[in-house]
């Protein structure tokens, strides 16, 4: 063969839908005796090893393991075109989906990541894109390890060669396993389990495991323990409900990195969509060290799966086996679900029937095999119709695709959203610099489109449903803004998205809500631009990001307009100490204070109450604006929550429209250093609404946030790199008549 190029594995081949057109071969050379391991090959790929096919294998969701004679020889893998594969005749589907053009790609296991145009860049997978390595061969095989919540663990495996003697030990409990041939099996009952929680509700505690072979310690990794119930949308861990908030991601180069960084923003659930594919043991490692819950689906998306086929089925079923046999031992994984947009594609066409499989041999082979995990049909599924947002779990887009008002959070009545708000989300500044060569580019030419979401075929994309809330709350033209003053209209659009995240959570969060968790769609977007993910293509966090870690704080204060009745002011505690100190509620309108009251507070351990915000001012205040006696007496209902003088959390109400009359003001800053970076100090006289701090070579740990009047702020600015230049931020705020220079 000719033109052999260097090659990254993991990794893919490059290029677009042609991609798949062709054969592609991989070589290296491979000495043995060792284990030669192949975690995933995308997608109808052949092994060879010094000529010799060793291995055939077309599902790119499993991973195969060779033994490699003595020596040194040449390996081979070569990717077969899937063009030339589905040219063939099969049966056809009972109905098409518009998410791929490919509708034959029902019959092939592999995902659907850069084959959905207007979500994901057009450039499939092809190649080895998980792992290929080779390391001694293991003196064990087959291991199978899980914990449950009552401190019960289950080992079973098979030896390489026989054994007269095996231990299981976990922590400092050991007990004997029982030996027949070369397979081992047995069962530890570990007094005083330590408990594993999600990181919002305590710590992830782990024990290590290890098997003693006669005489001889083996390292089988950790176990954790705990239960999980998932009833009516709403998930108890140990015991516990826990309100879940994350996002879904179909990336398939996730990096345990932006995971640790979106727990720091306050994330306790990803879920893995079934655009993309199962999460690897690194990415499950990580979500049990960073009590990050996990929702897995299993990769069949909007299409109707051949499961009648029983090559398929036994397909599905061998990768589906190893897939739970991974997840087993994590106590991340918390639900697994049939996929997602199945049923709902089959309701809406009028097949009411569904997708047998989804509630018959898949799930029962499911529930078999991970009982410690919840099971789902399929995302949405419950109810009349499985898109219904009442019951079961939904996809939910009232606020977002499908332009409904900000009261539609409530009256949908969500349970639990497994994908919800998905927006255009614009990055920050210094991303949008970076990429497209000024911070406030102009939208409609074809760079910055390629960045934004639609759904294929439709006349709109998701840059038009954020404009079209830019209209309601502000009350603004985007297309007259757009041509008058670009930098404003950059602006506003990040305010908007991050107030419709910010009232929604606040909706879903309040006590009675009936809301158990809601999962933003994207985590990550895939290209440069204002995509629907909460992170950018580079792993940094973008303003929205900002909005939604006050949202899904521990300890908050979030109010919600109640029209005639007021503002509601809801106080949250995910905590095991009681909270105990004050509410304050300042009116303001402009430089002008026109009310304050404030009341204490006690809220029980992991318990929420509310406060009727009329209730605390004497006489009539009309705190929504909603009799219209005249003119709105204040623009901004400002609540703090603050517990033995220290300032917790923070939230704002605007009444009469978000768009504030403008105001000019001078701001105090001071710098001082700090062992992560530059700690900046703010203080202004009046009320600043969705304050951006930009500095060049500087990242801020928050941006968006308002700035109450009187009530200093503090912000850190961490380092882009080794060696910044002085710190230099330029402070702006939507009702600020100009930008302020900080040095």
């Amino acid at each position: 063969m000719a033109g052999w190029e260097p090659a990254e594995v993991p990794g893919t081949v490059p290029g677009g839908p042609e991609v798949e057109d062709e054969d592609h071969w991989y070589r290296s050379r491979v000495e043995g005796p060792a284990l030669l391991e192949l975690d995933g090959l995308a997608t109808l790929a052949e092994v060879f090893l010094d000529g010799r096919r060793v291995l055939q294998s077309a599902n790119m969701f499993r991973a195969h393991r060779l033994e490699l004679e003595d020596g040194e020889q040449q390996l081979l893998i070569v990717f077969r075109s899937l063009t030339a594969h589905l040219a063939g005749r099969r049966a056809r589907p009972r109905w098409k989906t518009a998410l791929v053009e490919e509708q034959k790609l029902r019959w092939v296991r592999t995902s659907l990541w850069g084959r959905v145009p207007g979500w994901t860049p057009l450039t499939p997978t092809v190649g080895p894109w998980r792992a290929v390595r080779s390391g001694p061969l293991p003196r064990l095989e087959e291991l199978q390890l899980w914990a449950d919540g009552e401190g019960r663990v289950r080992f079973t495996a098979r030896a390489r060669v026989p054994v007269s003697e095996a231990l299981l030990r976990v922590g400092g409990h050991e007990v004997q396993l029982s030996v027949k041939g070369q397979r081992l099996s047995g069962e530890a009952l570990v007094p005083d389990a330590p408990l594993w929680w999600p990181h919002t509700h305590g710590q992830q505690e782990t024990l290590p495991c290890s098997v003693v072979l006669d005489g001889e310690e083996l390292a089988c990794g950790r176990v954790g323990f705990r239960s999980i119930d998932f009833e009516e949308g709403q998930l108890q861990v140990n015991g516990r409900p826990v309100f879940c908030r994350g996002a879904a991601c179909n990336r398939l180069d996730l990096s345990p990195e932006l995971l640790r960084e979106a727990r720091a923003q306050g994330l306790n659930m990803v879920r893995f969509d079934a655009t993309g594919a199962y999460a690897s043991e690194e990415l499950l490692q990580a979500c049990d060290e960073l009590g990050l819950l996990v929702w897995q689906d299993l990769p069949f998306a909007r299409m109707d799966p051949p499961f009648e086929d029983e090559a398929f089925r036994a397909e599905v079923e061998a990768e589906l086996g190893e897939a739970l046999a991974r997840m087993r031992r994590h106590p991340c994984v918390v639900v697994v679900c049939g996929g997602s947009e199945v049923e709902q594609q089959a309701a809406m066409l009028g097949l009411r029937e569904g997708v047998p499989a989804l509630r018959g041999w898949l799930a029962e082979k499911v529930r078999r095999e991970l009982p410690e995990a919840a099971w789902v049909p399929n995302s949405p599924s419950g109810g009349p119709l499985p898109f219904h947002t009442r019951t079961g779990v939904t996809h939910y887009f009232g606020v977002g695709a499908y332009r409904r008002p900000l009261g539609d959070a409530r009256r949908a009545g969500v349970r639990f959203a497994t994908e919800c708000l998905s927006l255009s989300n614009l990055p920050s500044k210094a991303s949008v610099q970076q990429h497209f060569g000024s911070t406030a580019p102009p939208t409609h030419g074809p760079a910055w489109k390629g960045g934004v979401p639609r759904d294929r075929g439709a006349g709109w994309d998701f840059e038009d449903v954020r404009d079209h809330y830019l209209r309601e709350l502000f009350g603004e033209q985007p297309v007259e803004l757009r041509a008058v003053d670009l930098e404003r209209y950059h602006e506003l659009s990040r305010a908007v998205v991050g107030e419709l995240l910010l009232r929604t959570y606040a909706e879903w969060r309040r006590p009675g809500s009936g809301c158990g968790g809601a999962l933003v769609w994207l985590l990550q977007d895939l290209v440069p631009g204002a995509g629907c993910g909460l992170f950018d293509s580079d792993g940094r966090v973008k303003p929205s990001l900002h909005a939604l870690r006050r949202a899904w704080a521990r300890r908050a204060v979030l109010l919600t307009d109640e029209g005639l009745d007021g503002v509601d002011v809801h106080v949250l505690n995910e905590s095991d100490e009681v909270l105990e100190g004050r509410v304050e509620l300042e009116l303001l309108h402009g430089a002008a204070r026109t009310g304050q009251a404030s009341a204490p507070v006690r809220v029980e351990p992991w318990s929420a109450i509310t406060l009727n915000g009329e209730a605390l001012f004497e006489g009539f205040a009309d705190l929504a604006w909603a009799y219209r006696f005249g003119p709105p007496r204040h623009r901004v209902v400002l609540a703090r929550l603050v517990v033995e003088e220290e300032e917790l959390h923070q939230d704002a109400l605007f009444v009469g429209g978000y768009g504030l009359p403008q105001v000019s003001t001078t701001v105090e800053a001071s710098l001082e250093e700090s062992p992560e970076g530059r700690l900046l100090r703010l203080k202004s006289p009046v009320f600043l609404q969705s304050v951006s701090l930009e500095s060049r070579g500087w990242t801020p740990d928050d941006e968006g946030f308002h700035l109450a009047p009187d009530r200093p702020r503090t912000v850190l600015f961490r380092p882009d790199g080794p060696a910044p230049p002085s710190l230099r931020v330029r402070l702006s705020a939507l009702n600020l008549d100009r930008g302020l220079t900080i040095r």
